[in-house]
């Protein structure tokens, strides 16, 4: 096996032949600690109160066990985890759901400008230029300004790197920090030691705030952390006191890892700390499946594979040596049979710390087959490590060149190769959550576990009002503007049959005469025969379309399809006619501002009242 010396002088010679632009992309990730930039774009008021979670390992797991905690007891929450899957806005969830991507957008949107008012002209106290705010400042402060926003009791979250300096530590109310098992990461931003890592990542402590913290932790870390906590004023609290709290755990249905366990405890007991007197069924809260996308999940690759591989594979996004040790004494244990080789998907990001042979090492066996890939590098992701030096290291233990993907390496192909050559046996995609990320975005790869998104809400039903009187929304706007205007319609504020839920009460059905739900079936009925048509007519043009002599006889089955489409569309009409008693009014869906808030638009008045005093 090569030594770790060895694997950065090959990672030295391949940045030394790389293109000048790739080697500028490695060089400047925007990635700059500190909270100088943040605080002056979070709102000044907190209305939410923070639960902050920092670590090396576990920390996104022990979010997700919290948000399940919060949700079995009913109580409001929203979550910000880092990085996201598959797509930045899914790092939000309020109460279970994630955001909407559009209200993410203009929460980004919002934050930007509000930057760019107050950096103008401000220097740091050395006198050098603030710079623009980093997309992890960026999308914290979004975060901050969402739970505002959706009136949340609790915010979930995690932080992004380190502790002290990092973004997330703008928060300004915690009741509780955890810190989760520390090991060496980001060495080049956080320290060379697990010392000083373990000091930076203390940061996150406040005076009087209770402290959980991993248990486990080796004692030079936990001396540190106990220093530390002397140091701000507040108490450090060992997860191993949640024992009690999970004895009625059932292990025969729920056999958990060990650093699965160390999760449930840290959690387990930050949230005794919130609520002493409130009690959680650790097994109705494990039978929720709270886990982050990418965390040791089933994946459906049959859509990839085109129905080869009807198996799903195993998702792990174990980057550090502590998720792969873990990672490794699961496949060895629950899926590694004795005869039967392991098939693995690797895809790592390019680091000068990253112990990158004995990550690999640590995995495979002699008899595996592997697939080292890379991932397509996005605005300010780390580069991937490169597929030949992965290849090269993996060639020390498997002996047998057949086994290892020499082929393109994207993801894509790398697990269709890797599915095909596994057969039935097990298939392990693993490495750096940016390749996870991508990997999720495929089509045809399907997560098991599914979180649904939140319905647009009044800001966005008012972007739409205005977005088009502008010009055409596309189908995807025009697809959210119906459901923001259905939300609208539907909730509490505006809605009879819903008025008495928010304060726990049930609908309030009106009675429908029977000749109005005959109309209401028919309108359903032929709504439904429209669609077919409307589908089967796509299916005849792209026909047509692909036959460049053109075909008489199609002509006529479209011209067909399209009468009966236009049919049912009018026979809709009419049963939706009788059913609201008046034709559809366009003009219905473009709502005032004060008929969607309930409220003046202050910004206009502003304005008005500015116009007035110049006359």
């Amino acid at each position: 096996m090569p030594a770790a010396r060895d694997i950065q002088r090959a990672l030295a010679r391949i940045r030394a032949v790389m293109p000048a632009q790739k080697q500028s992309a490695m060089a400047n990730r925007n990635i700059k600690l500190g909270l100088e930039r943040i605080s002056r774009v979070v709102p000044e008021e907190q209305k939410w109160i923070g639960v902050h979670v920092g670590g090396t390992n576990g920390k996104g797991s022990i979010c997700a066990l919290l948000a399940g905690m919060f949700k079995l007891s009913g109580i409001s929450h929203g979550t910000y985890i880092s990085p996201a899957l598959p797509e930045r806005h899914n790092a939000i969830t309020i109460n279970g759901l994630y955001i909407n991507k559009r209200m993410y957008d203009m929460e980004l949107q919002h934050v930007e400008e509000a930057y760019k008012r107050v950096s103008s002209g401000w220097t740091f106290a050395a006198g050098e230029d603030p710079g623009d705010l980093t997309p992890f400042e960026l999308e914290t402060a979004a975060a901050f300004r969402v739970f505002n926003k959706m009136n949340v009791q609790y915010g979930i979250v995690e932080v992004g790197m380190g502790g002290a300096t990092d973004a997330t530590n703008a928060m300004k109310d915690k009741a509780v920090t955890v810190i989760s098992k520390i090991d060496l990461d980001h060495q080049e931003y956080l320290g060379n030691t697990i010392e000083e890592i373990a000091k930076v990542k203390a940061g996150i402590m406040r005076p009087g705030v209770p402290c959980i913290v991993d248990h486990t932790n080796p004692s030079s870390v936990m001396d540190v952390l106990r220093d530390h906590a002397r140091t701000v004023g507040t108490q450090v609290s060992l997860s191993s006191k949640a024992l009690p709290f999970i004895e009625s755990l059932d292990r025969d249905r729920f056999k958990l890892q060990d650093y699965e366990q160390q999760n449930l405890l840290c959690a387990t007991l930050a949230f005794r700390n919130l609520f002493p007197h409130l009690h959680i069924d650790v097994n109705k809260l494990l039978a929720l499946k709270p886990q982050l996308p990418g965390r040791m999940e089933q994946v459906s690759v049959a859509g990839l594979t085109d129905g080869t591989r009807q198996k799903p594979v195993l998702v792990d996004g174990a980057h550090n040596m502590l998720g792969v040790e873990a990672l490794a004494k699961y496949v060895d244990g629950s899926l590694r049979k004795t005869s039967e080789p392991v098939t693995w998907v690797i895809g790592l990001s390019s680091s000068k710390s990253k112990p990158f042979s004995k990550i690999i090492e640590t995995l495979i066996r002699p008899e595996d087959n592997l697939a080292f890939v890379e991932y397509a590098q996005g605005p300010n992701d780390p580069p991937p490590a490169p597929a030949d030096l992965g290849r090269g290291v993996a060639t020390q233990i498997i002996q047998d060149e057949s086994l290892i993907y020499d082929g393109e390496p994207d993801i894509g192909n790398g697990v269709q190769w890797a599915c095909s050559k596994a057969g039935d046996g097990p298939v392990v995609v693993t490495g750096s959550l940016y390749m996870i990320r991508e990997f999720y975005k495929m089509e045809g790869v399907e997560p098991s576990r599914k979180i649904k998104t939140r319905r647009p809400g009044r800001s966005q039903l008012w972007r739409y009002i205005q977005l088009s009187k502008e010009r055409p929304l596309t189908s995807e706007e025009a697809r959210e503007f119906k459901q923001a205007r259905r939300h609208w319609y539907l909730s509490p504020m505006n809605s009879s049959v819903f008025r008495d839920v928010r304060n726990g009460g049930n609908p309030v059905s009106p009675p429908t005469p029977e000749s109005i739900r005959k109309h209401q079936r028919d309108a359903a009925h032929h709504k439904s025969q429209a669609d077919g048509y409307r589908s089967a007519i796509r299916s005849a043009r792209k026909d047509m379309d692909s036959n460049a002599d053109g075909d008489e006889e199609l002509s006529k089955i479209l011209e067909s399809l399209e009468q009966r489409r236009d049919e049912h569309l009018r026979a809709y009409n009419s049963a939706m006619f009788k059913v609201r008693g008046h034709a559809v009014d366009p003009e219905k869906k473009y709502m005032s501002f004060e008929d969607i808030f309930k409220q003046p638009d202050k910004r206009r008045s502003r304005v008005a009242a500015l116009l007035r005093k110049r006359t």
